[in-house]
């Protein structure tokens, strides 16, 4: 009877443990560079799922997000509350970069609106601080 009182108390233990896992935080950090490998502080930055490969509406609307790089060229997302723990892969999603903030909006407002700057993808992996380095040969 002790022994299975034991092993009932381990058992007890063991999965109330690994089950307060923490969730890490999932973030994409975009850098913009200029030609000359500069930092580009005040660009707009738009990280999004096109369409093509979001046929989900509400996936492609938590996806879409855009900010404003700071003065070391960065823009960061945070897509913690998007990903679900257990969850396999999390997205690859498009980049695009743009010098004024009325050109971003024109974009989103309209697929053929403005055009870019800079594109690129960014590849996020859940729990982990993703980083992506967009060149952008036009921006100063």
């Amino acid at each position: 009877m002790r022994n299975l009182l034991i092993a009932s108390f381990l058992i007890l233990l063991t999965v109330s443990v690994t089950g307060c896992r923490k969730e890490k935080e999932t973030t994409a950090t975009i850098i913009v560079i200029n030609a000359a490998g500069e930092p580009v502080p005040n660009v707009f930055v738009r990280v999004y799922c096109p369409e093509t490969t979001c046929m989900d509406s509400s996936l492609d609307e938590t996806m879409d997000r855009n900010d404003e790089t700071a003065s070391n060229g960065k823009a960061k997302f945070n897509y913690t509350e998007a990903f679900q723990l257990g969850q396999a892969g999390f997205a690859v999603l498009d980049v695009e970069v743009f010098l004024t903030e009325a050109d971003l909006d024109a974009r989103i407002a309209n697929p053929l609106g403005a055009s870019p700057e800079a594109s690129g993808v960014v590849k996020i992996e859940e729990e982990v601080e993703n980083e992506q380095t967009i060149i952008c040969q036009t921006c100063p």
